[in-house]
């Protein structure tokens, strides 16, 4: 069980990688309008983060307003426990969304050293994460193209 989380855990990661070195690369194509591309890959890979706090939260609102007496603690604990969640996932994911707001906010302005840096790091975690990938699976995705 363990070995197969660890190996969706990498492909995840492999394809993360892989998408944000396609919107970094798409984001100096485009100039001015460079976070764009950024901000709906960012948007992609937060939802998943923001899910259960949604879910937890409406659970929560629900029970609140419902009826019985007994189902409104109830509420108050789901939703106090996805409000901590989301608390918790902004605070995760606060540096992670900041790096990229910045490369971004750089390019529009015409300067590329923190994209070029970002883009050899993604180059060189894609390696790494499609080296680990390809160890246990032989027919897994290519490696992108080397930078120009």
């Amino acid at each position: 069980m363990k070995d197969q989380v660890l190996a969706v855990w990498k492909s995840v990661t492999l394809r993360r990688h892989k998408s944000e070195l396609r919107a970094l690369r798409t984001a100096r194509s485009i100039g001015p309008l460079a976070i764009f591309p950024i901000f709906f890959t960012l948007t992609f890979w937060l939802f998943p983060l923001a899910l259960p706090s949604t879910v937890l939260g409406g659970a929560g609102i629900t029970l609140i307003e419902a009826e019985p007496r007994g189902m409104r603690l109830l509420g108050w604990i789901l939703y106090f426990s996805a409000s901590l969640y989301a608390l918790a996932a902004i605070c995760a994911a606060a540096a992670w969304f900041f790096r990229w707001y910045f490369i971004a906010v750089s390019l529009m302005f015409g300067r590329h050293a923190m994209a070029d840096r970002k883009e050899t790091e993604l180059v060189a975690a894609i390696a790494a994460a499609a080296g680990a990938y390809r160890a246990n699976d032989p027919t897994s995705l290519p490696l992108p193209p080397p930078l120009p």
